[in-house]
């Protein structure tokens, strides 16, 4: 943006009146946090996951999808870890690079390492600030993919809508789409629980009309005429229902056949001769009588501990309960190792990822590796879009007009050793490639240095030494298996 672009600007901003600017950005932010309670009572936020310990995981079909994958990746262990997993194996650097006609922008540059600082500072209050700092906020989108399949949030801007003060998250499941009935244009709205409606903002009963280009909203894997995402873990559902049912069956047989059991017999022919006289020629006081009687008995056994000695006449029989099942036996472990597949599929992740261990040769598990990374390097990609949206809305609130690039660093399993053997091989390459004068020496200098995260720019001291470096030492060369 040349200096007349930014004066006119900067013109039209202190000019403008407020209800303009509002209706071009939005003053402030616009998007209202999930737990807002605009009455003032009752605002105390409840810690979710406290009594999560008391769920009955039994009992979930009453739930929504959304409501049932964020209780899941919190009480459900393998849920849990697969979601953790995810979230640390794609946990990289995050960088932003300035782009102008194909070439790096210094001044963008710099707006965008203002912003990326911004980030990191706090606010001007003398309060207590949450925490907003780059690398959470990255945290929390990469999880609404999994979990909400779209990550959403807002830029917001100063009163003078001149510059940036914030960017937000904001939850994807609280906003819904409306088709404009002319255009078509896809309008966002936000579901509010508690509305407080403002003037100059628009509802909808409970929904707030989000139409402004600081809210941003970037889904995965949309089907067509579908702007809200897909969640990748949404399959996992049936799965997590078939495996509690399961265990539930396995609670059950464990309990009845999983312990020994007495089996006790009152011999009825003793108890018929110790009947009482009065009532030997009544069969109805009789049947009351023995039914009495073997109360007192299982009442009896009913109230003795595990460790207690088992006295009794020798008209009580006691035995351990025997029998067995002359029908076929499921193969529990198979049924299980079913359930894993399916449960580790649904989840988009490794079975040993998810401390399962099938008997995978190490061909297939770095062949499962390579495509696990890929899976979270396609999940990163949509915050990518996030935060290259969120940066350009940014720089050109300040009056930068610049391309920006956003990018990860890549996910790098190797030991340190690996990679140092594997980095001296690179720079192998290139000096092999210069001694057979396939490269000028300053390309493999620019190279090399760029391999061992040094500037690729050549300093001036170097470049005389590279130019008479084939006369000096010619013969000088890595040693082609990384040295000593």
């Amino acid at each position: 943006m040349k200096w007349y672009h930014k004066l006119i600007y900067s013109a039209a901003n202190a000019f403008l009146p407020a209800s303009v600017k509002r209706q071009m950005m939005g003053v402030g932010r616009l998007t209202v946090p999930a737990n807002n309670n605009p009455l003032g009572i009752f605002n105390w936020l409840p810690k979710k996951y406290q009594r999560a310990h008391n769920i009955d995981l039994t009992k979930l079909q009453s739930y929504t999808a959304e409501e049932l994958l964020e209780l899941l990746i919190s009480v459900h262990p393998d849920i849990s870890h697969a979601l953790y997993t995810y979230l640390r194996m794609g946990d990289t650097e995050l960088t932003f690079t300035a782009k102008k006609n194909g070439s790096d922008d210094e001044a963008g540059q710099r707006e965008l390492d203002a912003i990326k600082e911004m980030l990191e500072t706090s606010l001007p209050s003398p309060g207590y600030q949450h925490g907003r700092s780059l690398d959470k906020l990255d945290t929390i989108q990469r999880m609404m993919i999994m979990v909400r399949g779209a990550c959403a949030g807002e830029v917001v801007l100063n009163e003078q809508c001149n510059d940036v003060i914030d960017i937000v998250p904001v939850d994807p499941s609280l906003i819904w789409f409306r088709r404009e009935s002319d255009t078509n244009r896809l309008v966002p709205w936000q579901y509010v629980k508690n509305p407080r409606p403002k003037s100059g903002d628009e509802w909808f009963g409970q929904y707030k009309k989000i139409d402004t280009p600081t809210f941003i909203y970037e889904e995965f894997d949309p089907m067509v005429d579908d702007p809200y995402g897909r969640t990748p873990i949404l399959p996992v559902l049936q799965a997590v229902f078939f495996h509690l049912q399961v265990l539930q069956d396995l609670k059950a047989v464990i309990h009845n056949q999983g312990y020994p059991r007495l089996d006790i017999s009152m011999l009825e022919e003793i108890m018929l001769k110790n009947i009482p006289s009065s009532i030997k020629n009544d069969p109805k006081a009789q049947q009351t009588w023995l039914k009495e009687r073997m109360d007192e008995m299982l009442n009896h056994f009913n109230s003795l501990n595990p460790d207690d000695a088992l006295v009794h006449w020798d008209s009580v029989k006691v035995e351990y309960l025997k029998g067995g099942n002359s029908g076929p036996m499921i193969d529990i472990k198979k049924l299980i190792d079913i359930i894993d597949t399916q449960m580790a599929t649904g989840l988009k992740t490794l079975l040993t990822l998810l401390s399962r261990h099938q008997g995978s040769t190490e061909s297939y598990s770095s062949v499962d590796t390579q495509i696990y990374i890929k899976s979270v390097e396609s999940a990163r990609s949509v915050t990518k879009r996030f935060w290259k949206r969120a940066f350009s809305m940014a720089a050109r609130v300040r009056g930068v007009q610049t391309l920006v690039e956003a990018d990860y660093s890549p996910i790098d399993l190797r030991s340190e050793m690996e990679r140092v053997r594997d980095m001296r091989a690179k720079i192998n390459n290139y000096v092999l490639a210069e001694k057979e004068l396939y490269i000028t020496a300053e390309e493999a200098a620019t190279e090399a240095r760029w391999i061992m995260g040094l500037n690729p720019k050549i300093p001036a001291e170097l470049l005389d030494p590279l130019k008479k470096k084939h006369v000096s030492d010619s013969n000088q060369q890595i040693p082609p298996n990384g040295g000593d």
